[in-house]
């Protein structure tokens, strides 16, 4: 008997992430969030990730050494491809808060290549980049080696993000690795007309398999044009389901049937699942207002707001706004199946009513009883997590542009001083801080120019910011200093400095909101915290009526 290998190591040199959690570094093209602080909604959702991970992961050794899986709700299995799919995109997510983040998610990684799909090899190689769908409590093969196409979506979508998050260098090559799943799954789970095949007929699909983002990102990617057609082919066959057989209603099936005709339509019964049930908005569709929610609030394609509204226009109104009267299954004339109340539905319901201002109240609610009722459970906790993550304005794409900075939505920042700075010293640790170069040595997080030998942010949201590593030193004291000034009465232009440790994680985080429409110094003095490595300066403007203005940025030592 041969010892299962071991799961690659990570290199600590590639160990420093570009999107620390909370750090809101991708801008939401649309959308609303909840009336909460971006920190309390952190907070929230840091304990319950800390929660989850606690009860959710357990070790798969006899797999791989230094493997790991998300337990499935039935224990006589260890786990699905489903299942790994989602600890994987909430082990890159959380970069940042968990210190042990890419551990996680490299040993979950080493679970899903050492457990291929090794039914599909036969009738195509590419099978070995899927993974075998189920796995018994022991670790064996328990799906027959054949593959779920929604676990390997989330498993290619975080690979991409891996690499956007820690880089490819290390032992494990995440972009090539997340190119191989995408090759897979075009090969063995995409007609050539940007169809999805589905399970046991591939002329039928499941709803909650339209990852409307992630085909973007794979199209990114990889520059393949399939995607584009799997994006408006989903459209179609979303809009038709919701119009043709939910009329009035804006709901959709689990699963549909006769894909590859021009007359697709709900299931059924008994060729997904195995129940009768599959032609009902009932625990696969459940998910979709999270899944086109988070690709609307990014790419600000209408078509998938259209989609979303429908649902959480139809859950606010029979509801009457209130979630205890939402359900866990309805048919498509908008009939209530089953009573009580689920994360599963309430998280996705959350996200799905972030994609028009109209929701405003309707999303409090909904996060305000997510929030008290978070649970650890296979499924639901995993979905609701998800969920409230794209809720709070903490969910970006692998086409998301790097070493951003947060959005700000609130003003609590202390005002700027008119107090003596302190004395510095050294040199000005920013490189181009006059934006004499443009924006040479700047980050461009969008709408953002330098004109009149100034940076201008626009009056759509945006900013740029610039990383220095390398440079801090713990118990040191600094200060930032800029000149700043908007165009017309509105919400100010934020400027600040993060304080990151080696891996990148955010330390301490000061910013200063300037309202004024004359230039106006800022300086933030501040003392760097134990474990300081560098430094990120940043400027950032939400969509308001101004432009803002910001010059001769300087971060220097403060003479002791």
């Amino acid at each position: 008997m041969t010892e299962p290998a071991p799961a690659p190591t990570t290199d600590p040199a590639t160990l420093a992430i570009a999107y620390p959690f909370g750090a809101r570094l991708a801008a939401y093209k649309a959308g609303i969030k909840p009336t909460q602080s971006a920190s309390s909604m952190d907070t929230l959702l840091k304990n319950h990730y800390d929660a989850w991970k606690a009860h959710a992961i357990v070790p798969a050794t006899s797999i791989v050494a230094g493997g790991y899986a998300v337990q499935f709700s039935n224990t006589t299995y260890m786990t699905v491809s489903e299942g790994m799919g989602y600890g994987m995109l909430l082990a890159v997510l959380f970069a940042g808060h968990d210190p042990k983040a890419r551990e996680l998610f490299d040993g979950l990684l080493a679970v899903v290549r050492a457990r291929p799909a090794f039914a599909i090899v036969p009738f195509d190689p590419n099978g070995k980049w899927l993974m075998d769908w189920r796995l018994n409590a022991n670790g064996s093969s328990a799906g027959e080696g054949w593959n779920a196409v929604d676990g390997d979506l989330d498993i290619a979508m975080a690979l991409l993000m891996a690499d956007r998050q820690w880089g490819s260098a290390g032992t494990w090559n995440y972009l090539q690795e997340a190119r191989n799943t995408i090759a897979a799954i075009k090969s063995w789970n995409m007609w050539t007309d940007g169809t999805l095949k589905g399970l046991r007929n591939p002329e039928n699909n499941r709803t909650s398999d339209y990852m409307i983002g992630h085909f973007r990102a794979f199209k990114a990617a990889t520059g393949d044009t399939l995607w584009d057609k799997a994006v408006d082919r989903a459209y179609w066959l979303l809009d038709r389901m919701q119009t043709v057989y939910s009329p009035g209603v804006g709901l959709m099936p689990d699963f549909v049937i006769n894909t590859n005709t021009a007359t697709p339509s709900p299931s059924t019964g008994y060729i997904g699942d195995g129940n009768d049930k599959e032609g009902y908005f009932w625990w696969n569709a459940c998910r979709n207002p999270w899944r086109f929610a988070s690709d609307y609030l990014l790419s600000g394609d209408a078509r998938f707001q259209l989609v979303t509204s429908r649902m959480i226009d139809f859950f606010k109104a029979s509801s009457g706004g209130d979630p205890l009267r939402i359900g866990t299954g309805y048919d498509l004339a908008g009939k209530m199946l089953t009573g009580g109340n689920s994360p599963a539905y309430h998280g996705p319901i959350c996200a799905g009513a972030c994609v028009d201002a109209r929701f405003q109240g309707f999303l409090d609610t909904m996060w305000n009883w997510n929030a008290s009722h978070m649970t650890t459970g296979y499924y639901d906790g995993e979905i609701q997590l998800l969920s409230m993550v794209v809720a709070s304005g903490n969910w970006w794409t692998p086409g998301a542009p790097a070493g951003g900075t947060p959005t700000p939505t609130e003003t609590t920042t202390q005002p700027t001083t008119t107090e003596p700075a302190p004395t510095t010293s050294g040199t000005n640790l920013v490189a181009n801080g006059d934006f004499a170069s443009a924006m040479n040595g700047w980050q461009n997080w969008g709408n953002a120019v330098v004109a009149g030998g100034a940076l201008n942010v626009g009056t759509a949201a945006g900013g740029c910011g610039q990383n220095i590593l390398g440079k801090a030193t713990a118990g040191a004291k600094y200060q930032l200093t800029a000149t700043a000034n908007v165009t017309a009465v509105a919400e100010g232009v934020f400027v600040g400095v993060k304080v990151l440790d080696s891996a990148g994680g955010v330390l301490l985080d000061q910013v200063k909101v300037v309202s004024s429409l004359t230039p106006q110094s800022v300086a933030i003095a501040f003392t760097a915290p134990q474990g300081a490595a560098g430094f990120q300066v940043y400027v950032w403007k939400n969509q308001n009526a101004a432009i803002g203005v910001v010059d001769n940025m300087s971060l220097t030592a403060v003479a002791a």
